[in-house]
């Protein structure tokens, strides 16, 4: 099985729409996640408390993120993982939602969208963006022109929230 765009597949190729629960409950399980591989929480168990969900859950919607060598051992997390989840990402014609696949693709949305705000509010020099030149999540290039940044950011543009929620899907 696997999750792309909010859709579960199944090897006999049936779909399956995740309800808003669910994608809920997977964001939190995600956000767990990363907070262990960012140092954030020691154990998986502190990250999950911290994020409002349970190890349990997080063992069952994320399974390939995770690794035990026997039973009753600690639970680590894996460095990457698999898993695919819809984003909103700054390109040249403004905000898109895509499908990050990865957590390495996730990752880069994160921080692109962290520098793109630090420079919106003059905490970064505009340079900062260089780093994303090329850089593409889910098929689409990271906007990296300061420039057009700045117009794109003139319009008020809210950018709060990097996991875009089945409700507000556009």
């Amino acid at each position: 099985m696997s999750l792309q765009n909010g859709i579960l597949r199944t090897t006999s190729k049936r779909r399956f729409q995740l309800s808003p629960r669910q994608q809920e409950v997977r964001v939190r399980s995600l956000a767990a996640i990363n907070r262990v591989r960012r140092g954030q929480s020691k154990t998986l168990s502190a990250a999950a408390r911290a994020e409002r969900t349970t190890v349990r859950s997080i063992r069952q919607n994320l399974p390939a993120a995770l690794i035990q060598g026997r039973p009753g051992r600690r639970i680590r997390v894996k460095a990457g993982d698999p898993y695919s989840q819809l984003v909103e990402i700054m390109t040249d014609s403004g905000p898109l939602d895509v499908s990050a696949r990865g957590s390495r693709q996730r990752e880069l949305a994160g921080r692109h969208r962290s520098v793109a705000i630090r420079v919106l509010g003059g905490k970064l020099p505009p340079s900062a963006l260089e780093e994303f030149r090329g850089a593409k999540v889910g098929g689409h290039e990271l906007l990296s022109d300061p420039d057009r940044l700045f117009e794109i950011g003139k319009r008020g543009l809210p950018l709060d929230a990097l996991y875009v929620s089945p409700e507000s899907s556009r």
